[in-house]
């Protein structure tokens, strides 16, 4: 559960050093920033590297429980520094998967 939270945080934390080719009024889009910011310790298919494995995070998980997760960190995953609407998407994406 901790490796979970973990990678969660460690992927959010790559996330927010990343920035998107759109403009901030374009909509952002939860698997980019998921490639962007979380993959290095979630891996491609979602199933944990360094980080926890985040698939079924919808079944675990309510909305507002990850994306505390995401914007706090639980255990020895930091808080990642994420817009709020960076957050909300990721929640979203992370949340069908």
């Amino acid at each position: 559960m901790k490796r979970l939270w973990l990678g969660l945080g460690l992927s959010l934390f790559l996330l927010a050093g990343c920035s998107s080719n759109a403009s901030e009024k374009t909509s952002v889009n939860g698997e980019a920033l998921y490639k962007s910011k979380c993959l290095a310790c979630h891996g491609a298919d979602l199933k944990g590297s360094y980080g926890p494995p985040v698939l079924n995070m919808g079944s675990k998980y309510s909305e507002q429980q990850i994306k505390k997760i995401i914007t706090d960190g639980i255990g020895k995953m930091p808080g990642q520094n994420v817009t709020e609407k960076e957050a909300t998407e990721l929640t979203n994406w992370l949340m069908k998967k």
